[in-house]
């Protein structure tokens, strides 16, 4: 590690990486989830046909037909959290307050694996902190070697 890269930058890495990107992280997914467990405890579990998909940068944009309690067909937007072709059922939860959009849940398993990249990201943020204090310590004993060589002028 090279002398220019302080225990300052370190740390701002550590502050920045450790901590305050994963709590941004963390909020946005339980924002999301807060989402999801409102269309679950209180939305319908509905069966949707797949009318139109468009696909912008990787993204899908889906909207579905559906028939609601009184047998009218709702054409409205779609969150599917996968991805989908025209044509296509899927079962998503519609809220009685918004029949105009249905939400299909992420999988509880991408959930953890975004858990888990956190973790591992966070923990990594703090591995220059550790290594700049590491070299520090060996910079230290070394001046203290080199201090002890030349109080003790040993010739050998």
């Amino acid at each position: 590690m090279s002398n220019n890269f302080g225990i300052g930058k370190a740390l701002l890495i550590g502050i920045g990486v450790g901590i305050i990107l994963p709590i941004v992280f963390i909020f946005a997914i339980r924002m999301g989830e807060s989402k999801e467990r409102n269309y679950v405890h209180n939305g319908v579990l509905t069966p949707c046909t797949v009318d139109t998909v468009l696909t912008v940068g990787g993204k899908q944009q889906v909207s579905v037909v559906y028939q609601n309690a009184s047998g009218q067909t709702i054409k409205a937007k779609a969150i599917l959290n996968k991805k989908v072709r025209a044509g296509d059922t899927v079962e998503a939860y519609v809220l009685a307050s918004d029949p105009y959009e249905v939400y299909y849940p992420a999988s509880p398993i991408l959930k953890w694996v975004l858990y888990g990249i956190i973790a591992v990201a966070a923990i990594a943020a703090w591995i220059p902190l550790l290594a700049v204090r590491r070299q520090g310590k060996i910079d230290k004993l070394a001046a203290q070697a080199r201090a002890m060589n030349k109080k003790n002028d040993w010739n050998i």
